[in-house]
């Protein structure tokens, strides 16, 4: 692709585009694309590597999942597969063969085909309705739909919105739920979505910059158990409970003192308190119970868990009991109080260990029993239960997989400014440790969010087939609290390159693995970290693989309403780049923007999704065709971008392929052979 520079200012900065025309979605840009898209799915078809890798992936397609059955009255909640369908049920046991209420092929025919991903659920109070949330090809946008319990009768769908940025506020008495949702100008507001028959609407509730500022992503009303009034919590990344509403007379007013500065979410305990973990002030957090009446006055608060050695994760009330949830080393540990914070006891949960139900979105939802999923590197989730009225914890749903004969093992590397950087190391027991071995790295590094031990379905057949697979907690996550992630963010987000730097190097100081057989992977902010490690250690890494990342962070998103709530999202951890301070920390760091000429860069594998609403393929576009540009070796460099697919494959099949691709490409980089192939 010829390049047709042009110069452009963004905050203050000015600066030479030589692909600016691949911005947009022109004839020939997309002629280019496609036949780019040719070369590298040909290109990884035709590795030995690919077929067996891909039918491991789709023996281990169900090893994921984070929706842990929920019990509401009578009955259960949960997800479950039927054939390849994926199907809501409703039953009287945790995974009992009930009712169907829902499935993905019904809600994909009603609503005009396409590929439809179940995600979240949230029953109401009682159980006679429970609402979904669902996409279609791999979409951000998406609906909740809402389903009655009894007749499995489609209910009432909600208008479109980002679905993972917020729940649905059931009222006590189950006649509807309020939704967040955005005027046409960006404003949050709440709107009251009524389910019940007869059930009477209520007026949507204006919430101003002042209150909730439009860079939050989404909101989720959790109501007290009395109805009387509601706490509307920031989600997905940092949870904050900004908004008290009386939801008799729909007056919102906020939550925390004016310089309140961290997080602040939980769950109600009665219908005067609301008991929240808390990090302002101590960044590994502590759990309070706060009155709702004086929320703002901060002496009012009352300490049930002290700040402690663990970072809270999450914090719940459920039946009586106190749930709190802390990160030790990365690694969840679960303990129980009563409500005025006396230690009840610790669950029994295998260690190195985490809950993606729990930590993936820290928090701790309406549930009558605690019910949490746990996975290991060496098992996929099974599910838990503990009775707070009994104090009985027992296992309820086995585990599918388990990696057989491999082994987890912590480590921590040193950054640039001392910092230490934790990262675990999983490997076949039988694998000679006392060699450099092919090596496949992964981190994300960003907002708020933690990367925990957990089973690695998608890496499995690498283990498998004998390379190290290291999974790196950068600066920028969850890990360690508030200041682990304000460590990684804004103005010090090239911290978070520095950490994987780290990491690279402790794994070659330590022999693990040398440059030549070792490899780098990462998707979304971490295909982001991927393409930093592309301009920024090209000499470290053999192979690098960024799916569905970003690279031109001056220019990331179009600014139009259809993307509003994903640039607020990326403003809040790569800063606003008008803003001529941040734009200055932006171009220091931005991959496409640090890309030279003359230098060896490493073997690239390049994956988008055409309708990705976040993480446009005009980024893969523009970054190919400046390396190929810029490339003083032949290592290759590919773009793949998959056609009606939004931000990740859907299906099994797709999602097999999808992985299988980059995992046979970087196979083949480092010279390993995938298990199963008898050479």
């Amino acid at each position: 692709m010829q390049a047709q520079p042009v110069k452009k200012t963004v905050g203050g900065v000015s600066f030479e585009d030589r692909f600016a025309h691949l911005q947009e979605e022109t004839p020939e840009g997309l002629a280019w694309q496609w036949a780019r898209d040719v070369q590298a799915r040909e290109a990884a078809e035709a590795s030995a590597n690919f077929a067996p890798v891909r039918d491991r992936l789709l023996q281990l397609s169900d090893a994921g999942g984070t929706e842990v059955p929920r019990k509401r009255g009578s009955l259960w909640f949960a997800y479950a597969q039927d054939g390849d369908d994926q199907v809501l049920r409703v039953s009287e046991e945790p995974f009992g063969p009930g009712r169907t209420i829902a499935s993905k092929r019904a809600i994909s025919e009603a609503n005009g085909g396409g590929n439809v991903m179940l995600a979240f659920m949230e029953p109401s109070p009682k159980g006679r309705f429970v609402a979904l949330a669902w996409g279609v090809d791999g979409d951000m946008l998406g609906k909740w739909s809402v389903y009655e319990t009894a007749t499995g009768r489609h209910v009432v769908d909600t208008v479109g919105i980002i679905y993972s940025c917020a729940r649905p506020g059931w009222l006590p008495d189950e006649s509807g739920f309020w939704m967040d949702g955005r005027t046409a100008d960006g404003q949050h507001q709440l709107r009251f979505v009524p389910v019940e028959d007869g059930a009477a609407e209520r007026p949507e509730v204006l919430l101003p910059e002042h209150l909730v500022a439009a860079k939050h992503s989404g909101l989720t009303l959790q109501v007290s158990p009395d109805g009387r009034r509601g706490v509307a919590v920031t989600e997905p990344h940092e949870h904050v409970a900004l908004v008290h509403l009386d939801l008799e007379t729909l007056e919102a007013t906020p939550f925390l003192p004016e310089g309140f500065d961290g997080e602040c979410d939980g769950s109600w305990i009665d219908g005067e308190t609301y008991v929240a973990r808390v990090n302002h002030g101590v960044p590994r957090g502590r759990v309070l119970a706060i009155p709702a009446t004086t929320s703002r006055d901060m002496s009012t608060w009352r300490e049930l868990v002290p700040e402690g050695e663990g970072f809270v994760g999450f914090a719940g009330a459920i039946g009586g009991r106190l749930y709190v949830g802390d990160l030790v080393d990365v690694s969840l540990r679960v303990r129980v109080f009563d409500l005025d914070g006396k230690f009840v006891e610790t669950l029994p949960l295998e260690n190195p260990g985490s809950s993606q139900s729990m930590l993936a979105e820290r928090a701790v939802r309406p549930n009558d029993l605690f019910v949490i999923s746990h996975t290991t590197f060496t098992r996929s989730s099974a599910t838990f239960v503990h009775d707070p009225a009994t104090g009985k914890f027992e296992q309820i749903g086995e585990a599918k997989h388990e990696l057989m004969g491999a082994v987890a093992e912590q480590r921590f590397a040193v950054s640039r400014d001392g910092t230490r950087v934790p990262y675990f190391i999983v490997r076949r027991v039988d694998v000679d440790a006392s060699r450099p071995q092919p090596t496949l790295v992964y981190a994300y590094g960003g907002f708020n969010l933690s990367q925990l031990p957990s089973f690695p379905a998608t890496h499995v057949p690498f283990i498998e087939s004998g390379g190290i697979f290291v999974q790196a907690s950068l600066r920028g996550g969850g890990e360690y609290g508030k200041a682990w992630y304000d460590g990684g963010r804004l103005f010090n987000k090239q911290n978070t390159f520095d950490d994987l730097e780290a990491v690279a190097q402790a794994l070659i100081a330590d022999g693990v693995s040398i440059s030549e057989k070792l490899v780098f992977m990462g998707g979304s902010n971490g295909g982001l970290l991927a393409g930093a490690a592309i301009v920024q250690q090209p000499q470290l890494w053999r192979a690098v693989v960024a799916t569905v990342p970003i690279f031109d962070m001056l220019e990331p998103l179009p600014d139009t309403p259809a993307v509003a709530g994903v640039r607020a999202i990326f403003f809040e951890d790569y800063g606003d780049p008008s803003k001529p301070d941040h734009a200055a920390s932006i171009r220091s760091w931005s991959p496409y923007h640090n890309i030279e000429d003359g230098v060896t860069y490493p073997a690239v594998y390049q994956v988008f999704g055409e309708k990705d609403l976040g993480c446009m393929p005009f980024h893969g576009r523009k970054f190919t065709a400046r390396l190929d540009e810029a490339n003083a070796g032949d290592r290759p460099i590919h773009l793949r971008v998959w056609r009606d697919t939004g931000h990740g494959a859907q299906g099994a099949d797709n999602a097999a392929r999808w992985n299988a691709e980059w995992i046979a490409f970087v196979m083949d980089q480092i010279g390993l052979t995938a298990a199963g192939i008898h050479t």
